[in-house]
This record gives structure tokens, C-alpha cells and sequence, in this order.
């Protein structure tokens, strides 16, 4: 009888340590039954069509091409010609949610300067991390940074921009 026990004993002490030996992160995962994660970032460069809040609908959206940094900075610019270039940070706050701040200067047909403009979103990214949506509020400051209005209702989508194979691709690569 005790040899038995001796013998279930040894083996449970293998197995045990057979265990160990793959480490606890290689054996607690079950990969058939994994969900792909999904990297909730927005680094990378993206094409967004914004509707201003109290925008017609019949009016066409402002095109803005926006780059997310790593760090959390913001550098984009709108396709109208009214604004400088825009200056912000990013943070996700939430499952495939993040805000947004930027700032830009706007100017008048004159290119003087008019106004700062900051701009807050709310973005909540797709589950393929590829598109965008979001809601935005403009704050309109003097020079001075006096606030002369707050204009909520701006809406937002967003495709992320990424590489593609030129024509040549592939002969370019044999002739390199």
C-alpha cells in the first residue's frame, strides 16, 4: 500500500513540476478560445470629415488629416485654409474611447489673425481599430484668450491612412 501511495506521489510531483517548467503564462492560456486583441491606440495618420456644430447639412464637411503620436501629441491640419495648423494631446479614457484637445489659430480672408480656436473630442474608435466617430465642442477665444463662445453638436468620422504598394512595387524590388 505504501508503494502505491509512494508511486501516485511521484507521479503527481513530475506532473507538477512539469508544470512549472512551461511556466505559468504558457499553460494558463487557452488559444482556441482567445479573443484577438485589438490595439486600442490611435497612432498613425488619419483622414477625418468634420460637420461643425450648427453646420448645415447640405454644406460639405471639413477634411483635417490628423496624426496621433505615441506620446499622446496631436499635429494636424484642415483642408479649408482659414486655420493654422493644429496642436493637441490624446488619452484613452475607456474601452476604444479616448478625448481630445487641439488648438489652432484661425485668420481672416486677409490672413491676419483672428481668433484661438481649441477644439475637445470625444472619439470612440472601431472594434477593427480602422475607422472613428466622435462628437466635438469648439471654444472660440479672443487673441487675449477671452472666451467668446462655446459651440457644441460638432460631429466627426475618421479612416486610418496606411501604406499601400505602388504599381512598380514589385519591379522596383527585383531591380534593387
Amino acid at each position: 500500500m505504501q508503494r502505491i501511495a509512494l508511486l501516485i506521489s511521484a507521479v503527481l510531483m513530475a506532473g507538477a513540476m512539469g508544470m512549472q517548467a512551461q511556466g505559468l503564462g504558457e499553460v494558463i492560456r487557452t488559444p482556441d478560445q482567445a479573443v484577438p486583441v485589438v490595439n486600442q491606440n490611435l497612432e498613425g495618420t488619419w483622414l477625418y470629415e468634420l460637420r461643425r456644430g450648427g453646420q448645415s447639412a447640405a454644406q460639405p464637411p471639413v477634411l483635417l488629416l490628423i496624426q496621433f503620436h505615441s506620446d499622446g501629441t496631436i499635429a494636424a491640419s484642415a483642408a479649408d485654409g482659414t486655420q493654422s495648423s493644429h496642436h493637441g494631446q490624446w488619452l484613452r479614457v475607456g474601452d476604444q474611447k479616448f478625448l481630445i484637445t487641439t488648438f489652432l489659430f484661425s485668420f481672416n480672408e486677409s490672413r491676419t489673425f483672428t481668433n484661438i480656436i481649441k477644439v475637445r473630442g470625444n472619439v470612440q474608435l472601431s472594434t477593427d481599430g480602422q475607422t472613428v466617430k466622435g462628437t466635438q465642442e469648439v471654444v472660440l477665444l479672443d487673441p487675449t484668450g477671452k472666451v467668446l463662445a462655446t459651440i457644441p453638436g460638432g460631429t466627426f468620422t475618421g479612416v486610418r491612412l496606411t501604406p499601400e504598394i505602388p504599381g512598380d512595387f514589385y519591379d522596383f524590388q527585383k531591380n534593387q
